[in-house]
């Protein structure tokens, strides 16, 4: 996915069962929060770092970022069957 300020970086996922995420700004390269697999709810979310803000455009970006991943994950579980 391209987002015109945000950069999704795949995170180092050696031992893990699912993709990380981390979240860059694409002009400063700050850090601002990861993505991650949250089992209990089945899907993944977003973690900001503390005091980042977002704007409707970037959180559209986010949202979308998060939900191609969590179809990925549940089309990986159809695979597997």
């Amino acid at each position: 996915m391209t987002s015109q300020y945000l950069e999704f970086r795949e995170a180092d996922n050696s031992g893990r069962k699912t993709k990380r995420f981390h979240i860059y700004n694409k002009r400063t390269n700050e850090f601002l929060g990861t993505i991650q697999f949250l089992g209990a709810w089945r899907r993944y979310v977003v973690n900001p770092r503390k005091d980042i803000i977002f704007d409707s455009v970037c959180l559209d970006d986010i949202s979308t970022f998060l939900k191609e991943l969590t179809a990925e994950w549940k089309e990986s579980l159809k695979n597997e069957k």
